[in-house]
């Protein structure tokens, strides 16, 4: 071959490799993104679209990280709905379907952008609030249990009435996970149990 003819050759073997190299870089992107919403999915509540366990879990964990680190302060907040087996008993498992939807609705809207509503499984929520003074956001939750309890859900032609009881444990850059959850959970079935609807604080004793 002449050497025209070798730089031609040379010049398309060039364009292959670079067209090569586009479409396995557009491949991996879109390889990415795939995992990304594969990731998304895994951690996303199938029936509210809120946050599940696992995915609230990693977000409890990555915050008390940055507490540790910034000295940041916040609440978290564990929701139980009340005699939520009767609504099912009562009203069909589309009725008890359609209230964990209203109740994930009015939480996903309610809360800030910086914080996370997550639905644990069952009838149990949670909600973290991150950097936040522990009274006004002790506040905040009072007034959405009260608004859980106005919320206008009908099925089937049949309006269901909710109410919640709920625990609140705050944190700051010294509290382990294990610690904020058990604290969260016992203050909200000690709610539960007296009936006071008071979104009880425990404290980081």
């Amino acid at each position: 071959l002449g050497l025209g003819s070798r730089t031609q050759a040379n010049r398309h073997l060039v364009a292959q490799a670079i067209a090569f190299a586009n479409e396995t870089e557009s491949r991996i992107v879109a390889l990415n993104e795939r995992i990304r919403q594969l990731e998304a999915l895994a951690q996303t509540d199938e029936l509210t679209g809120l946050l599940n366990r696992r995915g609230f879990d990693e977000v409890l964990r990555r915050n008390l990280l940055s507490a540790a680190r910034y000295e940041e302060t916040g609440l978290l907040a564990y929701i139980d709905l009340d005699d939520f087996k009767t609504v099912n008993d009562c009203h069909g498992h589309s009725a008890g379907d359609e209230v964990l939807r209203q109740v994930g609705a009015f939480l996903s809207k309610s809360i800030r952008a910086t914080d996370y509503a997550a639905r644990l499984g069952g009838d149990e929520f949670a909600i973290l609030f991150v950097r936040a003074d522990h009274r006004p956001a002790r506040e905040r939750a009072r007034e959405m249990l009260r608004e859980i309890g106005k919320l206008k859900i009908t099925c089937k032609s049949r309006r269901i009435s909710v109410r919640a009881s709920l625990g609140l444990a705050s944190y700051n850059g010294e509290t382990q996970l294990e610690n904020l959850i058990e604290r969260a959970d016992r203050a909200m079935y000690a709610d539960k149990k007296n009936g006071s609807r008071a979104a009880r604080l425990t404290t980081l004793g």
